[in-house]
Formats: C-alpha cells, sequence, structure tokens
C-alpha cells in the first residue's frame, strides 16, 4: 500500500519535470545557429554588451547608460547587463549561442515560475500543469526565447515579479523580491513603464482588501525597492523631456537620446482605437506579415489555442462576476489584471509583435484556464471523461507541436536567415583574413548587412570606434576604423567600384563584380576579392 502511494506520487511529480525539460529542450537546441546569423537589433545588444565589458560605454560613449543609444532612440539596459558576464567568462568575447542564452534561460525559468505562480495562486495542480504545458509549446514563446531582442525579456520578468508577489501573501519576504524583479522589468522594455504601477495598485489593493495583505515593513521595503530602482528611469524620462540636462557620473549616466520614444505613445482617442484594432486584428489572425516573426500556420498560439483562449475568457470573466456579486476574493481577478495590462499596451502603441509581447503569457494562462474549464466540465458528467479529454487535447496540442517544429527547422530556418544576414558574420572573417593577405586597408559592405553587425563581428571598441567614426545621418555610420586599422564603409557606390577595396556583397550584386574580383560564397552573401594580375 505504501509502495504503490510513494510510485504514484513520484509520477506525478515527474510531470511538470518533464514539461520543463521538453521546454528547456525546444528552447536551447541548436540555440546557436536556428535562426541562423544575428538580428541587426539583437547584434547591436550583443555588441553593447561586449563594448560595455571592454570600456564600459556605448556606440555614443555614455558611460554605463540606463538606457542604451543604439540607433538613436534606444534600447533597454538590462539585456545588456545579462550578457557582460557570459562574455567575460568566454574570455571577453562575443558568441552567437551566449548572446542568445539569457533570453533562452528567462524563458526557461518564466516556465517554472508559471508552474509555480498558477499552483500557488489556484492550490491547484491540473491548471498548474496545463499553464505550463501550453506555455512550454506556444510557438510564439519558443521562437522569442531563441534570439536576443532586449524586449522580450519583459514578459519573464512580469511574470517573476507576479509570482513572488502571490507568494508573499503567505511568506511576507517573497514581497522583496517582487519589488525587486518588477523594477528590473522596468530595464526591460520602456512599453511596460505606465502598466508596471498600474497593475501593482490594482493588486495590492484587491489584496488589502480582502485582507490578503496588509500595509507593515514588508510592503513598504518592497516598495521602497521598486522606486529605488525606477529613479533612474524616472530621471531618464525627464532628461529626455528636456526637463533636467543629462546626467554623467563615473558609474552611471542618464543620457539625452537622439531621438525619444515617448513621442510613439498614442494619446488621443483616435489613436488608441487604431492600436486596440491593430491588435486586436493580430491576436485574431495570428499573423503580423512578418516572416520572421511568425511561422504560418501556426501562428502564436496554435488554431486550436484561439478556441480555449475564447472559453478561458469567458470563464474568467465569469467567476469574477460571480465573485464581486458574492464579494469573494478571486484569484482569477490576477489573470484579469495581467490581461487589462496588456490591453493598455494595445492601446498605446502600435502592435507590431513585441510591441504588445506583455499580453501574450496571460493570453497562454486564459488558454490553460478554459482548457481546465472545459475538461472539468466534461469530467462533472463521469470522471473519467476529464482524464480522457485531457490525454486527447495534449496529444492533439503535442502533434502540433510536431508540425511547427518541423516547419521552424526546415522551411521557416530558410526564410529567417535571410532576415537575419547568415553569412555576413564568415564574410567578415574571410575579407579581415584577405586585408591582411593582401595588405588592403578597405572593406566596403553592402547596407543591408546593417552597421551593428560589422561592430560585433570586427569586435570594434566602443573608444576606437567613436575616434574613427564618419558619419552619414548620426546615430548611422558611413565608416569607421577596426583596431588593425582597416577602414569598414557600409553602402556601395555601384557607380564607382574600387579595384583596391574588398567588397562583401548581397547574392543578387555578383553580376557587377565577378568580372574583376574573386567571388566566395556565405549563404546569400558573398566576399568580392581583386583579381590579381
Amino acid at each position: 500500500m505504501t509502495d504503490k502511494k510513494i510510485t504514484k506520487f513520484s509520477l506525478t511529480d515527474l510531470l511538470p519535470l518533464c514539461i520543463l525539460l521538453l521546454g528547456a529542450f525546444l528552447r536551447l537546441i541548436c540555440l546557436d545557429s536556428v535562426p541562423g546569423g544575428m538580428h541587426q537589433d539583437e547584434s547591436f545588444v550583443a555588441w553593447n554588451g561586449f563594448a560595455l565589458l571592454q570600456e564600459g560605454m556605448d556606440s555614443a560613449g555614455h558611460r554605463f547608460p540606463v538606457y542604451m543609444a543604439d540607433w538613436g532612440d534606444g534600447h533597454s539596459a538590462l539585456y545588456v547587463w545579462l550578457l557582460m558576464p557570459l562574455f567575460a567568462l568566454n574570455g571577453g568575447h562575443f558568441s552567437p549561442f551566449l548572446s542568445r542564452l539569457p533570453q533562452a534561460a528567462v524563458s526557461v525559468f518564466t516556465l517554472y515560475s508559471v508552474y509555480c505562480l498558477i499552483k500557488c495562486l489556484f492550490k491547484n495542480k491540473s491548471l498548474a500543469l496545463w499553464s505550463l504545458f501550453l506555455l512550454a509549446i506556444c510557438p510564439w514563446h519558443i521562437m522569442m526565447s531563441r534570439w536576443g531582442l532586449d524586449a522580450n525579456l519583459a514578459p519573464g520578468f512580469l511574470i517573476f515579479g507576479l509570482t513572488f508577489f502571490v507568494k508573499g501573501l503567505e511568506q511576507k519576504k517573497y514581497l522583496l523580491l517582487s519589488g525587486f524583479f518588477y523594477g528590473l522589468s522596468l530595464y526591460c522594455y520602456a512599453v511596460i513603464w505606465p502598466i508596471v504601477p498600474i497593475m501593482l495598485i490594482l493588486q495590492i489593493a484587491y489584496c488589502l482588501l480582502h485582507k490578503k495583505m496588509r500595509i507593515d515593513r514588508w510592503g513598504l521595503w518592497a516598495s521602497l525597492i521598486l522606486f529605488l530602482m525606477a529613479v533612474p528611469l524616472l530621471l531618464f524620462v525627464m532628461v529626455n523631456s528636456e526637463l533636467i540636462p543629462e546626467i554623467s557620473l563615473p558609474f552611471m549616466t542618464v543620457p539625452k537620446m537622439g531621438g525619444y520614444r515617448g513621442s510613439e505613445i498614442a494619446l488621443t482617442v483616435s489613436g488608441m482605437w487604431q492600436n486596440l484594432r491593430k491588435a486586436l486584428s493580430l491576436l485574431w489572425h495570428q499573423n503580423n506579415g512578418s516572416a520572421f516573426d511568425i511561422l504560418l500556420p501556426w501562428g502564436l498560439f496554435y488554431d486550436i489555442g484561439r478556441i480555449f483562449i475564447i472559453a478561458g475568457t469567458f470563464s474568467l470573466l465569469t467567476r469574477l462576476f460571480l465573485s464581486f456579486r458574492k464579494k469573494e476574493f478571486c484569484p482569477e481577478f490576477f489573470l484579469f489584471v495581467q490581461l487589462l495590462g496588456g490591453g493598455i499596451v494595445c492601446l498605446l502603441v502600435s502592435a507590431v509583435l513585441h510591441q504588445i509581447n506583455a499580453l501574450y503569457i496571460p493570453l497562454v494562462l486564459v488558454e490553460a484556464y478554459g482548457v481546465w474549464t472545459v475538461t472539468e466540465l466534461a469530467g462533472r458528467k463521469k470522471a473519467q471523461l476529464t482524464k480522457i479529454l485531457s490525454c486527447g487535447l495534449a496529444f492533439v496540442y503535442l502533434i502540433c507541436l510536431g508540425f511547427f517544429q518541423k516547419d521552424y527547422y526546415t522551411d521557416y530556418r530558410g526564410v529567417v536567415s535571410a532576415y537575419f544576414a547568415e553569412g555576413v558574420e564568415d564574410c567578415v572573417h574571410y575579407a579581415l583574413e584577405q586585408c591582411s593577405a593582401r595588405e588592403i586597408d578597405s572593406i566596403i559592405v553592402e547596407k543591408g548587412a546593417q552597421w551593428p553587425r560589422l561592430l560585433l563581428y570586427t569586435e570594434t571598441l566602443p573608444s576606437q570606434y567613436l575616434s574613427s567614426v564618419i558619419y552619414n545621418v548620426a546615430p548611422a555610420p558611413a565608416s569607421f576604423e577596426t583596431e588593425d586599422g582597416i577602414r569598414i564603409h557600409i553602402g556601395i557606390d555601384y557607380e564607382n567600384i574600387r579595384s583596391e577595396s574588398i567588397y562583401i556583397i548581397y547574392y543578387i550584386d555578383v553580376p557587377d563584380f565577378e568580372n574583376d574580383f574573386t567571388l566566395t560564397p556565405f549563404h546569400d552573401w558573398y566576399v568580392a576579392v581583386p583579381k590579381q594580375d
């Protein structure tokens, strides 16, 4: 009798571990090579990690900035900070795997955090398992986990903050970690700055109303942690609203951006309505027209996912409405707040994909809530129906996952290699070798290779870049010089092809070079070396 109970407990306990391992495998396998190449934004984040590790400066010369200066209007800093110790362990050098590891690791931790959150909030292991499973196999979450875009850290850190908030209702010390992770989330993506205080105020007010928490030293300390972490970003907003000048300290810079993204926020009713329509269209069609963001026909959540998101939303709102009527504490309120926060983002910004990424994990949790509700309703008529329906739905989802993975590693891999400029890194290394061998001091690169990739692949230090750069239209360079004294020119003048330079060209430009240059292909890119007489 005792042995059977132990065996049953062990097998049940293994299921979340198996799902977590599946999720980790889907996110880590071939991480350095699929997607091939590096996205231009991903490259800039990686170069900033290298640059801050080596010299403590970004591409504009800011010392340890709270917001990076890339592209003129910048990007958030947390991803860069996470890269620095990884590159340090690699001798100070970049690698595609290490560049993507923070995103993949945060995504795996998010899976575990979701399981703990739902289990702690609802005291229901079945719902927690569905939440873990559906996020582990979610097409959007898998795809965004596999490349290093700074903004895609935000959904995970919002979940970390919420998980520790919920755990803090039972053990108050966890509120300190909640404040810390909500503070870190602010350094993931500027779009979520307005919604973090709104969600926290709603969560705290609801818990105070239902006497799940009270104002005490733990809550005050947590609030202080969050406030102190937010202060540099509050100063950043003031600097870029031209209320105060740029702040430059030896250990931190609050920089003035060349372009300020605050202007992208919709503040009119018509603007918000247009943003909402675009977001709803994206969610319904599960397609934004970008081949590297969404893999069709699998979309964000698979077609079957949309059905259960609708069912889950209806069930959640019904349960929430009944709880308000009865004045009962309702754990569904916390899911509603996450949906509300994501919905506010949909009003404020024009949805492409990652712009509204705060909404996607809450939608997956609502999807899990819908699946769990349907299976539990089936079990009311006959207990075995819950298990049968659960196994059947899990099998359908796994079939979808299998076909999605097949397409991801075949058709998608071929398409995305063009967007991520696969081959450019090999071209840069080969071109540098040829410069050394031929005593050539200039490389001219097709503009589509994008200058952040060139900075990264040449591992050009920020001091070297800033001392040698000639700008086209700042901050975009026309050229810069590497540590070896080789000048990299961005953009090809096809009317005046220089026989004394090495070129990096795209495959469509081959006819312009094949007569006078020796061409060496790397995927869709070529290195054109002048033919020797």
